[in-house]
């Protein structure tokens, strides 16, 4: 089945899906023939696909997720493992009903979809993962990832503290030319449930498990995007970690953590290339 917002809608209202992490909240996005199904980063809605599906609103529809405890998502405020986040992208698909997708997010969302295309890789058509962490090992927390999930739960209605966590996630330039979403993100924090946010948190940073050692088991063709200055996982490694895929497409751009922000219309580019690339494939 194909599933399409309203032909020339800048965005569909949102609904809200019943799933193994509770209710997730759920937008749809361009008129395009493809279907594109996207998951955000920790500390992120769905917003930060928002110029990026803009520009590509001709070629995909855009199923675009709240993660627990994020934007208009309640969850359910227990912590989760990331096979659980997988299998709810998935439940989502299927109420939806779509078959067959690509698939993919920024950071945690990144892994979510990595997670969905391991364990069903007859639903993944293709998979896209930006500003990725492959060695997230929830057994060896260190004092950094500690903080945050404290912070999470305790300290995200200051403005100090997701003033830090914008330093960490995105350029600074690009912030002060998108004030829209940097009032976005502020206010979407600002009145977050702390205990759902910080579970979510939590499951993401406190209960990882490593992915690099499975990417060598991704059979979907895979395109892999990393911010050239993104502190938190450098591009070094990134690159390294996309060797291992076996059918990879790797695509260094500017900007931090989160490039869907700091470098839109390269991403909007690398995505059109690859997605027009596998449909002629």
């Amino acid at each position: 089945m194909t599933v399409h917002a309203i032909p020339g809608s800048k965005e569909a209202a949102p609904r809200l899906v019943h799933t193994v992490l509770g209710k997730l909240a759920v937008r749809i996005v361009g008129h395009g023939p493809r279907q594109v199904v996207l998951w955000p980063s920790i500390f992120c809605d769905s917003r930060i696909f928002d110029a990026l599906t803009h520009d590509l609103a001709d070629l995909a529809a855009f199923v675009l997720i709240d993660g627990p405890g994020h934007g208009e998502s309640p969850g359910t405020g227990l912590e989760f493992s990331m096979s659980d986040a997988g299998h709810a992208m998935l439940e989502i698909m299927d109420v939806l009903g779509i078959e067959k997708a690509t698939v993919g997010g920024v950071s945690w969302g990144g892994l979510v979809a990595a997670e969905a295309a391991l364990a069903k890789p007859d639903r993944v058509e293709a998979l896209v993962m930006m500003n990725t962490p492959m060695d997230i090992d929830g057994t060896k927390p260190g004092f950094g990832d500690r903080m945050i999930a404290l912070g999470a739960r305790w300290m995200v209605g200051l403005k100090f503290f997701r003033d830090g966590v914008a330093r960490s996630f995105f350029d600074a330039d690009a912030l002060r030319r998108n004030p829209r979403y940097q009032a976005q993100f502020h206010a979407m924090l600002a009145k977050a449930d702390r205990r759902r946010l910080a579970a979510a948190v939590r499951s993401v940073i406190l209960r990882g498990v490593p992915l690099r050692g499975r990417l060598k088991d991704l059979t979907a063709p895979t395109l892999l995007i990393a911010g050239i200055a993104d502190s938190l996982y450098p591009v070094e490694g990134q690159a390294a970690a996309a060797l291992l895929i076996p059918n990879c497409q790797f695509a260094p751009v500017p900007g931090h953590h989160i490039s869907p922000i700091d470098a839109p219309e390269d991403v909007a580019a690398f995505l059109r290339g690859f997605l027009t690339e596998r449909a002629a494939a």
